[in-house]
């Protein structure tokens, strides 16, 4: 997905560079393109924020249960929520430079 976000954004800065005036129809369709990239982000969070409590939930039972299988069980916790953290850290990004230019997409 962060490919497909960078390639749309660079297509998007050709338009810019290009300086030709898009007509309401375009701008809708980018419209549209955010709104998908967006909702991405919203899943990506929430996957995000349970990896995040699901990790913080089992760091605290490791210290009730001192069990081999339970530090397991965080660790594989731990590296689930490190490429979410790092992807959705990408989509955020890449929408927040999205906004951008459309923003300079309108004023064109």
């Amino acid at each position: 997905m962060l490919k497909k976000l960078s390639d749309y954004e660079n297509e998007l800065l050709k338009m810019v560079e290009a300086g030709a005036p898009l007509t309401a129809e375009q701008l809708l369709s980018v419209r549209t393109h955010i709104g998908f990239f967006q909702h991405e982000r919203l899943v990506h969070e929430l996957v995000m924020i349970l990896f995040a409590l699901l990790t913080v939930g089992g760091i605290l039972f490791l210290v009730v249960v001192p069990e081999i299988s339970v530090l397991a069980l965080d660790v594989l916790f731990f590296a689930l929520l490190v490429p979410y953290v790092k992807h959705y850290y990408g989509l955020e990004n890449g929408v927040q430079r999205l906004y951008d230019v459309y923003d300079k997409l309108e004023k064109l």
